[in-house]
């Protein structure tokens, strides 16, 4: 387009030629021809420029420049042209200005177009008013439709365009990618092409195909497809290849397409996972002429699908089987149980304390030990299961109840002898439910409930046991299985409230104390007391908002007692590692006014088993805050000097049993008189509990016991009732001075 400017400018010269004096027609010729010139060269260093897109913008500019210079020196031309212009020379340079008008909506993008365009168009419109004497309205309302016309085509152009380099464009992506993506076949490791002729035999077999199937190209030459998969096929013990094979050879014979059907085929001793689909080509005259398809090695897929199924389907932590697998197993067993089969559940007692004192590292450890006895007293075919946290499930097939209960026992015995992990001695525990599975299509969900409802009856009954499921002691099973769900799901804190239980001075029967009893007043099962859900609650954590709750209660009440009168708040050995147990105790004092004094925390010495530097910690900063301290039910269990020795109580309860025991033995009653000496000589109070007449509370005086607790002086009471009996009290005792 340039050249053919620069040809219509030589020779428009020629014909004004003798217009010597017109200066600026001459001048508008010489810039045309110069511009002309410049957009040559700007052109020529254009493509000679190995660096020309990083100098875009640059190139941009000067091909605007150029293209309004050259649309500017035109317009000259064209007004000073008119003004001499005999009748053709006139004729001429409208065409001319026409023709101008015209050529930007072929010289490219917009951007140069209207460059070139605007000056021209411009020209034009002032060439034509100079030209007449009056403005030709004709003539100008004629230029401005064409001005409109060839503005809109440059528009119209310059999108068609775009699109067709954007279709170019994406054209040429898609070229690439299918090129990239035939590339990426032919180089692959695990894909080869294969074909087959109207008789079912291999053709022109590619080299990665015999490669896959550990042969040569010519052996494979010939081979009947249905031949080659039924010599490779792959024996399976659970015989689903053989199957597969089968179906793939009938979708062969029947001349019917396959896609990705995988099959296991052996090649002497290697097993390969292939994936193969065909389709079968059909010629011109409808006729069957063979096979062409696609296979590949899939070995590695399928061994990474089966990791990630073990991985599913397995506990990391212990190996064992999870909930899924148990889930279906245990369908698999209640639909065909053989001779008998049988189901326990296990769950692990105070393994919640260790994760709480030791860390869940510990915890961890502990129960992949406990998974080593586990599997040390079932037989090689039984099927043990982590069901989850603490909570394990062995399925028994062939199994009679004796043989289950055998079983249970081993393990119950087992799991309570002391583990040694990191240094530290352990001792747990477990609790075993057992459900018989005895007949057909029993279901599996009332087998899993029937083992549940036999383990809670198990814990119920003092854990460390193991239990069969009975259908007589199912309600009480299913309202340990309320209280569960209740404590870990719908757990209303309203509902529980606090009776106290008056503590006092042998000597004289003055009110010294109040031990606060929980109860749970429950929608369905009515008042429970503790030792119906406390031992659910330490083991879920709930404990911790219940423990607060009643921390919070105790408090307040206290603060309506008189000053000498303290409350025994019973503490648990969960709470004992909970980290804002302290802070609990203080904001409760702080917001009843209370002096920490007034408060007593009894712990037994199951709570405190096995002492550790936290625990003593712990302790300490609620005596630092002048709270004190009471050893509840002290000769009830694992008693030891050590006890006493580490953590400085303030009061000794003696368990109810061994004042029993000690009335009328004179041994007992020796080994009493000398707990409660020690006492006296490290400062503590020590109290009798379960004083039921006036003989056991002189035994008790004897013994030198110096507080006392039972149905003799009063039991359990709301908070009403126990102002109640406090006055009553004071009353009688200022008639026994009286007196």
């Amino acid at each position: 387009m340039g050249l053919t400017g620069f040809v219509v400018a030589a020779a428009l010269s020629w014909s004004f030629w003798d217009h010597y004096d017109a200066f600026a027609l001459r001048g508008g010729l010489i810039g045309v021809f110069a511009t002309y010139i410049g957009l040559f060269a700007v052109s020529a260093s254009w493509w000679r420029d190995h660096r020309r897109h990083e100098r875009l913008k640059r190139y941009q500019f000067l091909f605007c420049v150029t293209a309004g210079l050259i649309g500017i020196f035109w317009s000259v031309v064209i007004i000073f042209g008119l003004q001499d212009a005999n009748l053709v020379q006139t004729s001429t340079l409208y065409a001319l200005a026409v023709a101008l008008m015209s050529a930007p909506a072929f010289s490219g993008p917009a951007l140069y177009a209207f460059a070139l365009w605007t000056p021209i168009t411009i020209g034009a419109f002032l060439a034509i008013m100079i030209d007449a004497a009056t403005p030709p309205i004709p003539s100008l309302v004629g230029l401005l439709s064409y001005a409109f016309l060839t503005f809109t085509s440059i528009l119209s152009v310059n999108a068609s365009t775009i699109d067709r380099e954007l279709k170019r464009i994406e054209a040429e992506r898609q070229n690439a990618l299918i090129g990239l993506l035939l590339r990426d076949f032919q180089e692959g490791t695990s894909d080869f092409l294969w074909e087959a002729d109207a008789n079912l035999d291999l053709v022109r077999p590619s080299a990665r195909f015999a490669q896959a199937a550990f042969t040569t190209e010519t052996e494979l030459a010939g081979t009947s497809v249905i031949r080659f998969l039924t010599d490779h096929r792959a024996r399976c013990a659970n015989q689903t290849n053989d199957g597969v094979v089968a179906t793939l050879i009938d979708h062969v014979g029947r001349r019917q397409p396959f896609h990705e059907q995988r099959v296991e085929l052996s090649f002497g001793t290697e097993n390969r996972c292939w994936s193969i689909t065909g389709k079968p080509i059909i010629g011109a005259d409808g006729q069957f002429i063979g096979y062409r398809g696609v296979g590949s090695d899939v070995t590695a897929i399928r061994e990474a699908e089966r990791q990630i199924d073990h991985i599913a389907r397995h506990d990391k932590l212990t190996g064992l089987a999870n909930r899924m697998s148990f889930d279906a197993a245990l369908a698999s067993l209640c639909a065909n149980p053989a001779t008998g089969a049988a189901l326990l559940c296990i769950d692990l007692d105070h393994f919640k304390s260790v994760n709480d004192r030791f860390g869940h590292q510990t915890g961890d450890a502990l129960l992949v030990a406990v998974v080593q006895r586990i599997l040390g007293c079932v037989r090689e075919h039984d099927r043990p299961f982590r069901l989850g946290g603490d909570e394990f499930g062995i399925i028994l097939p062939n199994t009679d109840q004796t043989v289950a209960d055998g079983i249970a026992a081993r393990i119950v015995e087992r799991l309570a002898q002391p583990f040694r992990i990191d240094e530290v001695n352990l001792t747990i525990g477990a609790c075993v439910g057992i459900a018989m599975v005895t007949t057909a299509d029993q279901n599996p969900v009332d087998v899993y409930h029937a083992a549940d409802l036999a383990l809670y009856r198990a814990k119920s009954e003092g854990r460390g046991t193991h239990r069969a499921f009975a259908a007589e002691s199912k309600s009480e099973a299913e309202r340990a299985r309320d209280l569960k769900f209740a404590l870990n799901n719908d757990l209303d804190l309203r509902a529980f409230y606090l009776e106290y239980q008056p503590i006092v001075a042998l000597a004289d029967g003055r009110l010294t104390a109040v031990e606060a009893l929980v109860r749970w007043d429950h929608p369905t099962y009515g008042v429970l007391r503790p030792d119906f859900f406390i031992p659910e609650a330490e083991h879920s954590g709930a404990i911790i908002p219940i423990g607060r709750h009643i921390i919070a209660i105790a408090c307040a009440f206290a603060a309506t007692l008189p000053d000498d009168v303290s409350v025994a708040i019973n503490l648990s050995a969960v709470q004992v590692h909970d980290a804002e147990l302290v802070d609990t105790i203080a904001s409760s004092l702080a917001r009843n006014a209370l002096a920490a004094n007034r408060i007593v925390f009894e712990l037994t010495e199951t709570a405190i088993l096995n002492i550790t530097p936290e625990t003593v910690a712990t302790l300490d900063r609620i005596k630092a805050q002048g709270c004190r301290l009471s050893l509840d039910d002290f000769g009830s269990g694992f008693s030891s000097i050590a006890t006493l020795y580490y953590i400085p109580f303030d009061w000794l309860k003696i368990d109810r049993s061994l004042i029993h025991d000690a009335m009328g033995d004179r041994r007992r009653g020796s080994i009493l008189r000398n707990i409660t000496h020690l006492a006296r000589d490290l400062g503590m109070h020590v109290t009798g509990e379960g004083v039921e007449n006036d003989q056991m509370k002189a035994a008790l005086v004897e013994l030198g016991f110096d507080h006392g607790q039972g149905s003799l002086f009063s039991p359990p009471l709301r908070d009403a009732a126990l102002h109640a009996w406090l006055t009553g009290r004071k009353q009688v005792l200022m008639g026994e001075t009286a007196a």
